[in-house]
């Protein structure tokens, strides 16, 4: 489940890992399961209901309809859920995948978000990409992004279903990037760094008094965001 992951950010995770077998790994399979942990070495947890507290010095893999994680993890993060909800901080990569997703915290590596409804909250220092269909940014991201919008489809009759995706910025873009939705909106406490582009339906909205010079609209032309 890494449609968003490259092959350079995979072969940092996969040394990650292999640095990280010489620690214990904390495993939970089951039902409902919560650990409190303070370990140098990785946690793995599946479950319906999963919940993780504490620091982790390597990896941490989460499965379940429900992922909670509170937790300062030194290497790479992967969650996976209905519901996916991280705080804390993540010195490795971080991927999540799920119905609704939150980050709060600190996040030092790379940061892949597949959702239907994903919030961003706290500083992000490298790269963040984010496919999915209501995304908002509040926060400081200090790489560049990559927001797509979910793509338009096609329904069992053959008639195109209309994207109605939305992207609500309402922290500081420091390296720019690339945004593609039905509707993009700048609103209050937004602040660009470098030049972003936006890829719309209509051209994006900007809160009162906002400098939109580093932004460069492009009308969207029938193209899927993933295609972009």
């Amino acid at each position: 489940m890494r449609p968003l992951m490259t092959a350079a950010s995979a072969a940092l995770l996969a040394t990650a890992c292999v640095q990280a077998q010489d620690g214990p790994t904390t495993t939970f399979d089951g039902l409902a399961g919560s650990r409190t942990v303070d370990t140098d070495g990785n946690v793995a947890m599946n479950g319906a209901a999963i919940t993780l507290r504490g620091r982790v010095g390597g990896w941490v893999e989460m499965n379940g309809a429900s992922v909670d994680v509170d937790a300062d993890i030194g290497g790479d993060l992967e969650a996976n859920g209905g519901a996916v909800e991280i705080r804390g901080s993540v010195g490795g990569d971080s991927e999540a995948n799920g119905g609704a997703v939150s980050l709060t915290g600190e996040y030092a590596g790379d940061v892949y978000v597949n959702g239907g409804s994903i919030e961003f909250r706290g500083e992000f220092a490298s790269g963040l990409r984010a496919n999915g269909g209501s995304i908002e940014f509040r926060g400081r991201a200090d790489g560049p992004v990559e927001i797509a919008g979910s793509g338009r489809t096609r329904t069992m009759f053959g008639r195109e279903r209309s994207d109605r995706s939305e992207v609500r910025i309402y922290g500081e873009l420091a390296a720019g990037g690339q945004i593609c939705a039905h509707e993009v909106t700048f609103g209050r406490d937004a602040v660009l760094g470098e030049s972003v582009t936006v890829i719309a339906d209509e051209a994006p909205r900007y809160r009162d008094g906002f400098d939109s010079s580093l932004v460069d609209y492009r009308p969207r032309d029938g193209e899927r965001c993933d295609e972009v």
